[in-house]
């Protein structure tokens, strides 16, 4: 089970990195997935109920995101940011507590969103992305926290990269 998760958790991630902005129904599918997955896993321990659910969450958002793309793309912008701020956080070492940092984050991705639409979807699927494979990484292969570090930032600017170029397409 935990090797699927990991897969099936990395593979979310790097879409959600790279695919975030183009795929806007996937990304909003990707960060409720991710979201419900991350709180299914700190208050129940995870497993395959939180994967179901997770999956049955982020089912949800794809219809969100196809009939109300403006008010999905506030919801999604809040659940990126409350997501992707602790799990960085973390990996700097910083523990403020998880409901702050997810607090914190929320109001980031939400303002991101409301003014910066486009480029707010753009960082924060590539931060949300980014932060999540690296967290998940460093737990499985016990990287560190420099080598975790190192690998966020590199990922942040591919994301970022690659989603930037879609715009000119």
């Amino acid at each position: 089970m935990d090797l699927i998760a990991l897969i099936l958790s990395v593979a979310a991630g790097v879409l959600l990195l790279f695919a975030g902005r183009k795929f806007f129904w996937l990304a909003a599918a990707l960060v409720a997935f991710l979201f419900t997955y991350i709180l299914f896993e700190r208050f129940f321990g995870g497993g395959w109920l939180g994967l179901i659910v997770a999956l049955l969450v982020g089912a949800l958002f794809v219809w969100l995101a196809i009939k109300y793309i403006r008010v999905a793309g506030f919801i999604v912008g809040a659940l990126a940011g409350s997501v992707a701020l602790p799990l960085i956080l973390n990996l700097f070492g910083i523990d403020w507590g998880w409901f702050l940092m997810a607090g914190l984050g929320a109001l980031i991705g939400f303002l991101l969103m409301r003014f910066l639409f486009n480029w707010g979807l753009i960082l924060l699927t590539s931060w949300a992305g980014a932060s999540y494979v690296a967290e998940r990484l460093e737990d499985q292969l016990s990287l560190g926290t420099a080598i975790a570090t190192l690998l966020f930032v590199v990922l942040l600017a591919a994301g970022i990269f690659v989603q930037s170029r879609q715009i000119k397409e």
